[in-house]
This record gives structure tokens, C-alpha cells and sequence, in this order.
């Protein structure tokens, strides 16, 4: 199990850094095609950056809410590991 966690994190990071890298260039692509007043650019950005930047989004989204499971279960484990005992007295 922790060997698919690790594969699922290691895809979640690369996911992340795509669409953190297509997200730039998009933007920055769009801010200068707007500014040089080039709209064929834009049309360029939006048929080769837009899709797979959705694709990394959806991918990484996927990935994280697959690692938000493991976490609950080892946080309410580790809470009941550090709880301490409480001693049962009778009246």
C-alpha cells in the first residue's frame, strides 16, 4: 500500500507542476498576444495549451482527493494511540 501512495503522490507533484507550467504560459502567451495585438496567438494558445493544462487539472485533482484517504484513517489512529487510558472506577 504504501508503494501505491507513493506512485499516487509522485503523480499528483508531476500533475501539479504541469499545470502550474501550462497555466503560465497560457496567461503569459495571452498578455503577450493581446499586447503585440496578434489574435491568431490566441486562438494557437487556446487549441495547444488549454487542453492539456484541463488534463493535467483533472489528473491532479484525481490524484489528491486518492492521497485525502489515507489520512483520516492514520489520523484517527494516531489519536487513539496518544489518548491516554482513562481507569474505570467503581463507586
Amino acid at each position: 500500500m504504501p508503494k501505491l501512495r507513493r506512485t499516487i503522490n509522485a503523480v499528483f507533484v508531476i500533475s501539479l507542476a504541469a499545470l502550474l507550467i501550462a497555466g503560465i504560459v497560457f496567461v503569459a502567451g495571452q498578455a503577450l498576444a493581446l499586447l503585440t495585438g496578434q489574435g491568431d496567438w490566441l486562438a494557437i494558445l487556446n487549441d495547444a495549451v488549454k487542453g492539456p493544462a484541463c488534463i493535467a487539472a483533472s489528473v491532479c485533482a484525481i490524484a489528491g482527493f486518492l492521497l485525502s484517504y489515507g489520512t483520516e484513517e492514520k489520523r484517527t489512529e494516531k489519536k487513539k494511540r496518544d489518548q491516554p487510558q482513562q481507569e474505570v472506577r467503581l463507586p
